[in-house]
């Protein structure tokens, strides 16, 4: 089996051979939180559609922006916060297709609870990213201030699980089949889960929190608006698909060298949290917003049209 191509930006996403008619998608390596992107393409919906799709695997969201930032891709698998944060910047990226109604993530570590992490070293993916803000959400919704813990960048995965287990932090936030790894062990609690309906509105206040979406250059979907409508419906195809097959039979489509140990059962939770619509919705885009501004003062201080942030106009 191919190998992963973990691709550098500028280099090989515009490399030779890139025909006019491809629309080059920057995604992250295949998991829950952007399945949907990855199943298009493995069970052939994209051609279906009539749209040329080619797939390039590039780690972490704040690369795939880059790569549609600077035109090395046409269409990113990213997260809704990113289009949010580039409009603060006086940037148009858009959201186009929105495939979880959550960031699929949950805090876990040493204490019962939010309240009681005050002095305590936590970890995020990296600091400034989407991980830090959820976190500094929940601290402030606790009563305390993101200054009142030691923020640790921990990776995601099977580093931040091993943070956890080794004692580097006190709690950490995980996403997909790391927190399946780490709640096995007794000596760890689920402080926040928002794999489910509940649970998201206990921590955001909404039912729909766009995470993982399409993104693309608003450029680009003006004057392309044929493939952005057929990558909208072969997504949402793909989407449909997960909906209603079985968490084994979805796993059995994954190739084996992205199948973590724990992956069924992150599947299992994220299952409920996929899109069924491919929509944003105006009051889940204030909640994100609300959210980044607790933490960038630029998104905070800007005057954001939020309705220009996505479009459903691609859904069909």
């Amino acid at each position: 089996m191919e190998r992963i191509k973990w691709v550098a930006l500028c280099v090989a996403l515009t490399a030779c051979g890139h025909k006019a008619s491809e629309v080059r998608i920057a995604a992250q390596p295949p998991s829950t939180n952007n399945y949907p992107t990855h199943f298009a393409q493995w069970l052939g919906f994209y051609k279906e559609e009539g749209v040329d799709v080619a797939i390039s695997q590039i780690a972490g969201a704040s690369k795939v922006l880059e790569a549609v930032v600077g035109g090395s891709a046409e269409v990113g698998g990213g997260v809704y916060e990113q289009s949010i944060q580039m409009a603060a910047e006086g940037r148009d990226i858009v959201c186009f297709v929105s495939m979880l109604r959550s960031p699929n993530f949950a805090i876990v570590g040493r204490v019962k609870s939010p309240a009681e992490l005050k002095g305590k070293i936590v970890g995020v993916s990296s600091p400034g990213s989407p991980s830090q803000f959820y976190m500094n959400h929940l601290l402030l919704a606790a009563g305390l201030t993101p200054g009142d813990v030691s923020i640790a960048g921990v990776g995601m995965g099977a580093t931040a699980v091993a943070a956890l287990e080794n004692k580097q932090v006190d709690a950490a936030v995980l996403f997909g089949s790391a927190i399946t790894e780490a709640t096995s062990r007794a000596d760890l609690a689920t402080l926040a889960d928002s794999r489910t309906p509940d649970g998201l509105k206990k921590i955001f206040g909404v039912e729909d929190y766009p995470a993982s979406c399409l993104l693309a250059r608003g450029e680009w979907l003006r004057a392309n608006p044929n493939s952005a409508r057929r990558i909208a419906k072969a997504v949402l195809r793909s989407l449909a698909w997960i909906r209603e097959h079985s968490p084994e039979e979805i796993l059995a489509r994954v190739p084996a060298e992205f199948r973590a140990a724990s992956e069924l059962e992150a599947i299992r939770a994220a299952k409920q949290m996929y899109s069924s619509d491919g929509k944003v919705h105006p009051e889940s885009a204030e909640a994100v917003r609300r959210v980044l501004a607790e933490s960038i003062p630029k998104v905070r201080d800007a005057k954001i049209d939020l309705s220009r942030t996505y479009t459903n106009e691609f859904i069909p």
